[in-house]
């Protein structure tokens, strides 16, 4: 009993003695009971500032920045499951999706698909030279996909209407410094399907990349939906049965006819 008592009486000493030494506070965690119960060393996304407390010694220090970043895969390899590859039409899409019924695995189109240009200002002018038509056809079921997409990811900057004047810029008091492109006008509509997309995967002056954020396919849907919103300010067609902004993109139904977009870069 009396050795049971003293444990006791030591365990509450150092108790005592540690919450006199270092109690904690408003924004201080004081003495921890064991390592790691206040500072995680777990990965997490997008927390870029280092805790003092994530490492064990020299040899395994890594700033949050490094551990938070998007991993890449192993040059030259696909995902298992996935591919990215261009199409011609929406029946070849299905096959690939599983929905044909002579195939029945799907092979998800996640955006596992080369690019071989680099973030330089002769790549970006050989990416919009080459890589003309999106290999997605025009899709009332795309453009209702890629709406949120680029609400969330491009409308805060370049506005939902596309005009340049998303919240960032529109929001009372704002001091954005850099304006954004405006995406319905003469210039962009007359731009090829290479610049934007090389501006997705590497940015372009203040605004960063989304190679991370977009998949393949998402990338060239909130492209089409781009077209769509000049469609829109042109007063001309650009949907799954017709299009008359350009003789490029093709519908999942119809022809895509119409020099549109000729005219408006004129």
């Amino acid at each position: 009993m009396k050795y049971i008592i003293g444990v006791l009486s030591a365990i509450t000493f150092f108790a005592l003695a540690f919450s006199v030494c270092s109690p904690a506070g408003k924004n201080k965690t004081g003495h921890e009971y064991m390592p790691d119960m206040a500072h995680p060393v777990s990965i997490e996304a997008n927390v870029y500032s280092a805790y003092s407390h994530n490492h064990w010694d020299n040899e395994s220090v890594f700033t949050k920045a490094e551990l938070a970043k998007p991993r890449t895969k192993v040059p030259g390899t696909i995902a298992r499951g996935a591919t990215g590859v261009y199409y011609t039409d929406a029946s070849s899409l299905d096959i690939t999706r599983g929905k044909n019924a002579s195939n029945a695995i799907a092979a998800p189109i996640n955006g596992e698909a080369p690019f071989y240009f680099a973030n330089t200002e002769e790549e970006r002018l050989r990416c919009e030279n080459e890589m003309v038509a999106n290999p997605f056809p025009i899709t009332t079921a795309g453009l209702e996909k890629a709406k949120p997409l680029y609400n969330t990811n491009c409308g805060i900057c370049h506005g939902e209407d596309g005009g340049g004047q998303g919240w960032l810029v529109a929001m009372p008091d704002s001091k954005y410094p850099a304006q954004p492109k405006n995406l319905i006008g003469e210039d962009m509509i007359a731009a090829g399907n290479g610049r934007y997309y090389f501006a997705m995967m590497y940015g372009k002056n203040v605004m960063g990349g989304y190679s991370d954020k977009l998949s393949f396919e998402e990338r060239w849907q909130v492209l089409h939906y781009i077209r769509s919103l000049q469609a829109k300010k042109l007063k001309v067609d650009y949907n799954e049965k017709l299009n008359t902004l350009s003789n490029i993109e093709k519908p999942a139904m119809g022809e895509a006819t119409g020099p549109a977009r000729v005219k408006a870069a004129q």
